[in-house]
């Protein structure tokens, strides 16, 4: 498993999910936690002193909440993924979803009717006021007034088409949830549990190494520096 944007479906509960932050971690949270952690690491984004403390929180970690800050600049930011609502609705509550947003539509013709309107005949009204009695002006808020209404009347006949358009949308993109959430799954069946030891092996490996190797480079530089002088 690589750190890409796929190495959050390796949790079964992807903890940037708001839904999914306070529940507790298990141990196979953990131990991808510090897997990718070993990942990043053996690729050189970590270095040795953070690796090991990043590892030792994961290890500590209670909630699947505390497992983002040690990962969320290590793999590609994405969005965090929204509620899988649509995948769980019945075709009545995705009806009821899309009469709601005809009756959103419908808010927003009415709002657009009145607001324009009374603007517009309460701008004509004042420049009314200081013409002479006689002198005929077009009430040029009329085309505005019957624009707007027209909309609204638009809204209302048309009722059934908005709310079979807003279904199919929705129907749409309950199947891309759906696909999502089958990727996702198939990405967890695909984990094995002994490539992730035998990952976790060589990243503990690595860093016994490095830290040999940072050892015998101080005992070096020690012994250069308080060498003492040979005779001469």
């Amino acid at each position: 498993m690589g750190l890409d944007a796929d190495a959050w479906s390796a949790f079964p509960h992807d903890p940037r999910d708001p839904a999914h932050a306070r529940l507790r971690a298990s141990d196979a949270d953990r131990f991808t936690a510090t897997h990718l952690l070993g990942e990043a690491y053996a690729e050189g984004r970590l270095d040795l002193e953070e690796h090991d403390e990043r590892t030792e929180h994961a290890r500590g970690a209670r909630v699947l909440g505390d497992l983002v800050p040690l990962l969320e600049d290590l793999v590609p930011r994405l969005t965090a993924p929204q509620g899988r609502g649509l995948v769980r609705a019945t075709p009545a509550e995705l009806r009821t979803r899309a009469e709601q947003e005809w009756a959103s539509d419908r808010r927003q013709a009415v709002l657009g009717f009145l607001a324009p309107s009374l603007i517009c005949w309460a701008v004509y009204a004042t420049l009314a006021w200081g013409e002479s009695p006689g002198e005929w002006q077009l009430p040029w808020p009329l085309i505005v007034t019957v624009v707007t209404f027209l909309n609204v009347v638009r809204v209302h006949v048309a009722r059934e088409d908005i709310v079979a358009s807003e279904l199919a949308a929705l129907e749409k993109k309950r199947a891309k949830e759906a696909k999502a959430l089958a990727k996702e799954s198939a990405a967890r069946e695909r984990l094995d549990p002994q490539a992730l030891q035998a990952a976790s092996e060589l990243a503990r490996r690595k860093a016994r190494e490095a830290a040999r190797t940072v050892e015998q480079d101080v005992v070096r530089r020690f012994n250069e520096r308080f060498r003492p002088p040979g005779p001469s």
